[in-house]
């Protein structure tokens, strides 16, 4: 098995740990009323099998939907569904440090299973991002997510893998394709895709994000596009952007659309 290494968060392992937080805090409120019965309390799931599962996960022998008792757990809390609420359960401002991190560093990138006909389909190439010291980064990836106006995600966050390419002078590369699944059409006017720059800090043993992008609906057209760099923490909001760098930096991107 790959050994334990951390890297960036896969959001399937979030939902997870929110999944098995629900039932912990469910069976802690039945005993604590003395009532083994209570709604919700569920014994069906082996508190030993959740550690064996969690074990399996950060050797990297297993994804948490392969867990035999996966949906025999509760549902995950909804906040957990908006990540300008989500953000404050589990984050920091500065820095991510999370309880389980992410097995390997292949990224959690998803093909798109399908295309309608007559919807039209958005796939980002992440070409690079300026940095004015690329080489200091230790296992960057970026986090991609899409959200409504109201703070909702459109589809599951995704990561790409982490950057092994070799560096430029000012520039951390990536070259590696995000597909979106939701076809243009059904994303809610308002919404933009916001592109997360993520590195390893071995000091705080966590994953800090160094800075953001993002790109709104009405900017979305075939060909090459220079994102800027915005200060953390991200805006989700997009209420008080600020410049990372008075230098000319910019997340490098290309946009491909399809359409049958």
């Amino acid at each position: 098995p790959t050994p334990y290494h951390p890297s960036h968060f896969f959001p399937s392992c979030k939902e997870f740990l929110l999944r098995i937080a629900s039932l912990m805090e469910m069976r802690a409120n039945a005993l604590q009323d003395s009532l083994k019965s209570a709604a919700g309390s569920d014994d069906s799931v082996d508190i030993t099998d959740i550690c064996q599962a969690l074990q399996n996960m950060i050797q990297g022998d297993m994804t948490p939907v392969e867990s035999s008792f996966y949906n025999k757990l509760p549902a995950a809390p909804t906040e957990s569904r908006n990540p300008l609420k989500a953000r404050s359960l589990f984050l920091s401002d500065d820095d991510y440090s999370l309880a389980i991190k992410a097995m390997g560093k292949s990224g959690t990138l998803v093909k798109r299973r399908q295309i309608l006909p007559g919807k039209t389909y958005l796939t980002i190439t992440i070409n690079k991002i300026g940095m004015k010291d690329p080489q200091s980064y230790i296992d960057p990836v970026i986090t991609i997510t899409t959200l409504t106006q109201q703070g909702t995600l459109v589809e599951p966050q995704q990561d790409t893998p982490v950057s092994t390419k070799h560096r430029e002078v000012a520039y951390v590369p990536f070259d590696v394709d995000v597909e979106l699944s939701t076809p243009l059409e059904e994303i809610p006017q308002g919404s933009a895709i916001f592109f997360e720059f993520k590195h390893f800090k071995p000091k705080k043993h966590s994953i800090s994000v160094k800075c953001f992008s993002l790109m709104e609906m009405d900017e979305i057209k075939p060909g090459k596009k220079f994102l800027e760099i915005y200060k953390k923490p991200t805006d989700f909001r997009r209420k008080n952007l600020s410049l990372l760098s008075v230098k000319p930096l910019y997340l490098h991107v290309t946009l491909i659309l399809h359409k049958i």
